[in-house]
């Protein structure tokens, strides 16, 4: 990630709409196991440490390859236990985490395949993943360059995926479906003009909707409690191991 970015992304995480609903998200989702849960892995944590904001209680450990987004994490989240370590490689034991929350990482990863196999691997029989990834190549902007994406996904490659990983998906499903039609009007502006790999593009610093946005998010999530969502600029995955 362009080390500009870590600091965009540390200046708005408390209160961009999307960063609160995605936690909120999150935090819906794990609720069966978050009561119980003592270890958590916050998975390609970068500056923003989103894992300790989802859970109450318990030790929250933040992986990440970036000194300099482990030092934010350290500075804002005192809580959170900081390991500089690749995801594909995970430097811990077998089931040693009780739940495990990744939140756009594997699709920056050179081998998401191996990143969702250690990711299970850490995770104990009976404890949840919770993933969090772009979908659609077709809504990939300048943006997806500045954070090093790599790929978007679909649903049934990516429940696939998490599968042969050694996951069971509990849950598979789009999210942000309000904002896919806006979204696809600026990928197809982007690559109009020829942008859409041109680092240094960021999208966290634009607020001038995060009215519009937030009340729109906090509905979807309502209906996310009990349905999924058959389109999104999102894909979200609850596993099982």
């Amino acid at each position: 990630m362009e080390l500009e970015e870590y600091a965009r992304i540390a200046a708005v995480v408390d209160d961009h709409w999307w960063y609160r609903n995605t936690r909120a998200l999150a935090a819906d989702l794990l609720a069966p196991w978050l009561h119980r849960v003592e270890r958590v892995l916050d998975a390609g944590c970068g500056p923003a440490g989103n894992g300790a904001r989802i859970v109450d209680h318990g030790c929250v450990v933040g992986v990440d390859q970036s000194p300099q987004a482990l030092a934010l994490v350290r500075d804002r989240e005192p809580t959170t236990v900081p390991v500089q370590a690749n995801v594909e490689a995970l430097p811990f034991a077998d089931q040693c985490f009780d739940a495990v929350v990744a939140l756009t990482v594997l699709y920056t990863v050179a081998d998401d395949a191996a990143a969702a196999r250690e990711l299970a691997r850490v995770t104990r029989r009976g404890g949840a993943v919770l993933l969090v990834e772009p979908a659609f190549d077709a809504l990939g902007r300048g943006h997806d360059a500045t954070v090093h994406g790599r790929r978007r996904y679909r649903r049934m490659p990516f429940a696939e995926l998490v599968t042969a990983a050694g996951l069971t998906v509990q849950r598979c499903t789009y999210a942000y479906a309000f904002l896919a039609p806006p979204a696809a009007t600026l990928a197809a502006a982007d690559r109009l003009r020829r942008r859409r790999r041109t680092p240094g593009d960021s999208d966290v610093e634009k607020r001038a909707l995060d009215r519009l946005f937030a009340p729109l998010a906090a509905r979807e999530r309502r209906w996310l409690a009990h349905h999924d969502l058959p389109m999104g600029t999102s894909l979200v995955v609850l596993a099982t191991r």
